[in-house]
């Protein structure tokens, strides 16, 4: 057979996707990926090392990581069975939509979020429906009630705190999203941490909320590839069954629940980049920006007609921000995560300058 007639046999719904794709860029200032710029400290992971050169290496994991998950359990205020653990919360994204999607139903998605939602309920062969957020980048809630009325067998997925907007939803907008919403609602809070209202109490009275966690913000641990669900016991039980064997190597099993023993140092960070946050929104607020937009999210989004231009001044400054111009209502948008003390004050520095030498043309 010919490349071609091979290339045929792909699902046609998979070949008609746009791959999800982050530009090889690097930089000593990493700003462009959300990530915890703290690494965890040498104590914890000398006892990670210890752990992995003494547990054998040709033997499976857990087939289900009952410690993980009842540490996740403490750390979250839910029982063990009501979580699933997993390959990072893109992983549980998929067997969620693998559970809840085919090619007779639909998900309605507000955009601009996060553009792998599209992707998976696409490549399942779902129809997307798009709700925009608002002028100001919040959730437009009447819109999505009306959306979800008029398709009422959907799958909802919101993310709140929103990447990449920093935008939230509270906790009477998500109780009124529920009251009329009678399909699955996956609601990713990735960023909880770092703001926000933590829907998991609402988990009782409403089985079709399903939350969506990862370690690798708040929890400093996206070399891991660690995520979360937190349904009800049942659905739990039932999406249990599409999970993957096996999803979870030995030894991210071992250092996130390792992680989760020192909460102390995770909400010690926490705080850190919180205080940064402010600091940092505050200075971009006084600068020629076209908006500085809220956020309840370890970045922050800036707009301004001048975006290429300073892209491309701070990846010479050998500083690196997430250009998300390409996304629906983002023109001119970029995304600047919050970094150290130390990296934030050399963005700050380098932002400065080149406004001042704007000013100067």
């Amino acid at each position: 057979m010919k490349t071609e007639e091979v290339l045929q046999l792909i699902n046609a719904d998979v070949r008609g996707l746009d791959k999800y794709h982050l530009k090889k860029q690097l930089a000593n200032t990493k700003l462009n990926q959300n990530e915890n710029p703290c690494d965890w400290d040498e104590e914890v992971k000398e006892i990670a090392a210890s752990f992995c050169k003494s547990r054998p290496w040709n033997r499976y994991p857990s087939f289900i990581p009952e410690r993980l998950k009842e540490s996740l359990a403490r750390y979250t205020g839910v029982a063990p069975k009501n979580i699933i653990a997993g390959n990072g919360s893109n992983e549980m994204l998929l067997i969620l939509l693998l559970s809840f999607v085919n090619k007779s139903s639909s998900a309605v998605i507000c955009t601009p979020t996060f553009t792998v939602y599209n992707l998976l309920v696409r490549g399942i062969g779902g129809d997307v429906k798009v709700v925009n957020l608002n002028e100001q980048l919040q959730y437009d809630v009447p819109a999505i009630c009306s959306a979800v009325e008029v398709n009422p067998s959907a799958v909802l997925i919101l993310c709140s705190p929103n990447n990449p907007t920093g935008s939230t939803l509270s906790k009477q907008q998500i109780l009124a999203i529920l009251e009329v919403h009678r399909g699955i609602l996956i609601l990713d809070q990735a960023y909880i941490e770092f703001g926000g209202y933590n829907a998991v109490e609402l988990i009782d009275k409403y089985p079709n909320l399903i939350i969506t966690r990862t370690f690798s913000k708040a929890l400093g641990a996206a070399g891991l590839r660690v995520g979360y669900i937190i349904a009800a016991e049942q659905v739990i039980a039932e999406i249990n069954k599409i999970k993957l064997p096996y999803n979870i190597n030995f030894f991210s099993e071992y250092v996130a629940t390792l992680i989760l023993e020192n909460r102390t140092k995770i909400d010690a960070g926490v705080e850190k980049t919180l205080a940064q946050r402010q600091e940092m929104f505050q200075y971009l607020s006084q600068l020629p920006f076209d908006n500085v937009y809220p956020t309840d999210a370890n970045f922050i989004l800036v707009r301004t007609p001048k975006k290429q231009q300073l892209f491309d001044y701070l990846v010479s400054n050998d500083i690196l921000v997430r250009d998300v111009s390409s996304y629906d209502l983002l023109e001119n948008c970029l995304r600047i995560s919050i970094g150290t003390v130390e990296e934030n004050s050399c963005l700050r520095t380098h932002l400065m300058n080149f406004f001042e030498n704007q000013q100067s043309l």
